[in-house]
């Protein structure tokens, strides 16, 4: 059941990296209203919400809060390395 982990984790890497590179294209992402980081917010609540009532169900393991906030550090970390490093 470690599979739930590692998929949310890279789950919100690939939502980093996809939101980098978005925000050279489209810079309202990066400068817009809503602020990057909470898109992947947005991402994690979505994904928590479908893993939670898998939980319920008892077809997987709930995640803990530290796996939420590794993948959102993941997330976040990947963004600013990817966007200071391409957009500069």
């Amino acid at each position: 059941m470690h599979i739930v982990r590692i998929v949310y984790i890279s789950a919100m890497a690939l939502g980093g990296a996809g939101l980098a590179l978005a925000s050279l294209r489209w810079p309202v992402i990066h400068d817009g209203a809503v602020p990057p980081l909470m898109s992947l917010l947005m991402i994690s609540l979505v994904m928590d919400l479908v893993i939670m009532n898998r939980a319920a169900e008892g077809k997987m393991e709930p995640l803990q809060m530290n796996e939420r906030l590794a993948g959102f550090f993941a997330g976040a970390i990947l963004y600013f390395i990817l966007h200071q490093s391409l957009a500069g």
